[in-house]
């Protein structure tokens, strides 16, 4: 199933090219930090570790391709400092995702998981899991092709549903930055790696944790639904 992020301005990503040119791990991870936000190669390559060079290549061709845009120019030591934006998050289309070949799925994968998770840490050490209506949870599923089919079309649906949530949200706020309550939502389907070798047949099960909120805290936080 295609990954599919970003804070609700998506792009759909088909042609081959462009989907070759996203292969490359660093240049999701660019797009993952310049979503919603404005940096410099040099910052991004900060962040990183990652040597400038190679990270100002990368930038260079995410703007050709239109996925980040120039927002600013600053002096800094003599020369000129470029700043970017994501213009769109990409997603990958399910008929695209399935033609492209398993190497390229993996590293798009992993390059989207590494940043996925190390925006989840630093949530969860900064608090953003102890609000209310944040979400954890873990479903063990065993299903036969058709109910594949069923629990992709439904995960499609909620999308839809949580953008256009999204999308009324951002409409109502307008310019009132003061009053935006940032979250994350992750939906992760995936491919048990083993079989259970003690029972023929796994029975679903769920665990689900939502810590309560102290009083008085504001509602900046990160739900994550985990489901397999």
């Amino acid at each position: 199933m295609p990954a599919r992020e970003g804070n609700g301005r998506r792009a759909a990503v088909s042609d081959p090219l462009l989907i070759k040119a996203l292969a490359h791990p660093m240049r999701p991870r660019i797009l993952g930090l310049l979503d919603e936000r404005v940096a410099s190669p040099r910052e991004l390559s900060d962040e990183l570790g990652a040597p400038l060079q190679n990270v100002s290549y990368h930038v260079g061709e995410l703007t050709k391709l239109g996925l980040i845009k120039l927002v600013r120019t600053t002096p800094r030591r003599g020369a000129i400092e470029h700043h970017y934006t994501a213009v769109a998050a990409p997603y990958v289309s399910t008929e695209a995702w399935g033609e492209l070949p398993p190497i390229v799925r993996r590293r798009m994968t992993a390059a989207g998981l590494a940043e996925m998770f190390k925006q989840i840490n630093k949530a969860a050490a900064g608090g953003g899991f102890v609000a209310d209506d944040t979400h954890l949870s873990r479903t063990r599923l065993v299903l036969d092709a058709q109910g594949r089919k069923a629990l992709a079309k439904e995960l499609e649906a909620t999308m839809r549903r949580v953008h256009r949530i999204h999308e009324q949200a951002r409409q109502r706020l307008g310019t009132n930055r003061e009053a935006e309550q940032r979250m994350s939502l992750v939906i992760l389907p995936f491919d048990d790696a083993a079989v259970p070798n003690d029972e023929t047949t796994v029975r679903p099960s769920r665990r689900h944790t939502a810590p309560r909120a102290s009083r008085g805290q504001a509602h900046r936080s990160t739900p994550v639904k985990r489901t397999h």
